[in-house]
């Protein structure tokens, strides 16, 4: 259920200081972006200016971006466009208005379970779209942990030039006999741990099916933690 107007202003003004994700669907900037909420004015939304390989992320007036907002014990979201960037001060901000309700998601979607699932990725980086997929250059990972929004990975060291931070991969999964592809986002490198290295991937955004299919196997996975 979404919140009335004055109630979003409000909730949002308590949520300054929350990180957020802002989440492109579509265009060559397609991704999942690192944020954190700033101010709050007169209904809109300042984050901290999401970056793209180390420069400012290109965010033209009316671009479309899904917000989520990382609270206490829900996560909040919402559509939202771009009204301007203020670029000339201590932290850079990016404004957004708000242009559907504030939603109130349960947590349970980004519940994150363990995980031994053996799988294939391939590094999206320099492909132009429609281009083949050379097999030899992909390589196999292993997804020690996943959720809805996103999976953990461990590679072995030598598959480290594989790594591009905010790079994009498409992964190819397998859980029970159901084969899907999904693509991901780098978001962390964690320090080495014996000959592996440890990997944060967030999803560029996932079918229904594929949602389902981990969905099910995230609840099977809680069960037997439990147990």
């Amino acid at each position: 259920m979404g919140l009335e107007l004055e109630e979003a202003r409000k909730q949002l003004e308590s949520l300054i200081g929350s990180k957020v994700e802002l989440v492109i669907t579509s265009g060559i900037y397609k991704g999942t972006y690192p944020s954190t909420i700033e101010e709050c004015d007169n209904g809109q939304v300042a984050v901290s200016h999401p970056t793209l390989k180390g420069a400012f992320l290109p965010a033209l007036r009316s671009t479309e971006l899904l917000m989520k907002i990382e609270a206490t014990n829900c996560i909040y979201q919402a559509t939202t466009t771009v009204t301007r960037s203020v670029l000339n001060v201590t932290i850079p901000l990016l404004w957004l208005k708000l242009v559907s309700a504030l939603e109130k998601v349960q947590r349970r979607m980004f519940v994150r379970v363990p995980s031994s699932i053996k799988a294939n990725a391939f590094s999206l980086e320099g492909v132009e779209e429609g281009a083949d997929l050379s097999p030899k250059e992909w390589f196999s990972v292993r997804i020690s942990d996943i959720s809805l929004g996103g999976v953990g990975i461990s590679i072995k060291e030598n598959l480290i030039h594989y790594c591009i931070g905010g790079g994009r991969y498409l992964l190819l999964m397998k859980i029970g006999d159901i084969s899907f592809f999904i693509v991901v986002k780098l978001v962390k490198i964690l320090p080495k741990r014996e000959a592996n290295i440890d990997l944060g991937f967030a999803y560029e955004g996932l079918s229904v099916s594929a949602e389902k299919i981990m969905g099910s196997y995230i609840r099977q996975q809680e069960l037997k933690t439990r147990g």
